[in-house]
């Protein structure tokens, strides 16, 4: 296995069984390899950790900012491309991660620091949708926002990808102020 391998293969664990699934042991029964393996590419598992959230960072924060970038004069279709990424994604590693996050005080500079840009980059589009709020208002509604899109993947029963596109969508014409009949 490579390292990227062992990353890769950590997360799909991470999204079926938890995030206590990233302990040396665990990982090794589960993936049918041995602690060798593990060491050859990590010299220990705060290393290893320290890799994985770097990992989750760049893939569900960094990489979608930077593609969303691309559109930065259409608010419309940051939020069309932003939405389709998203869902893209398997957000069961989100899920899991937050969960972590909660038990595990390491975690929580991580989550600080996604928070941080993901709603820094909701409230740029904000900006651009109203123009004429006031910045208070804007940096509320883009974390509003945020919270409304977090909150929706701790649902029960979960909701569907489907269901929370249409929430989406919803909420996006109730910021717009358009006919918000879904």
């Amino acid at each position: 296995m490579t390292k990227q391998d062992w990353i890769d293969s950590s997360l799909k664990l991470v999204s079926k069984y938890g995030a206590d699934t990233l302990k040396i042991d665990v990982l090794c029964k589960k993936l049918k390899v041995t602690k060798g393996s593990f060491y050859h590419h990590f010299k220990s598992h705060k290393i290893f950790i320290a890799e994985i959230l770097e990992y989750w960072y760049k893939t569900f924060t960094l990489d979608i900012i930077n593609q969303i970038k691309e559109h930065q004069d259409n608010p419309i279709k940051q939020i069309e491309l932003l939405d389709e990424i998203i869902y893209s994604k398997d957000l069961n590693i989100e899920i899991e991660f937050r969960a972590w996050g909660l038990r595990n005080k390491s975690v929580l500079p991580y989550m600080e620091k996604i928070d941080k840009e993901r709603i820094l980059v909701i409230k740029n589009i904000q900006e651009k949708l109203n123009p004429n709020s006031d910045k208070k208002t804007n940096e509320n509604m883009a974390t509003y926002i945020y919270c409304q899109f977090i909150g929706s993947l701790f649902i029960q029963p979960k909701l569907s990808r489907e269901k929370q596109k249409e929430l989406d969508n919803f909420f996006l014409n109730l910021i717009l102020q358009k006919d918000t009949k879904c």
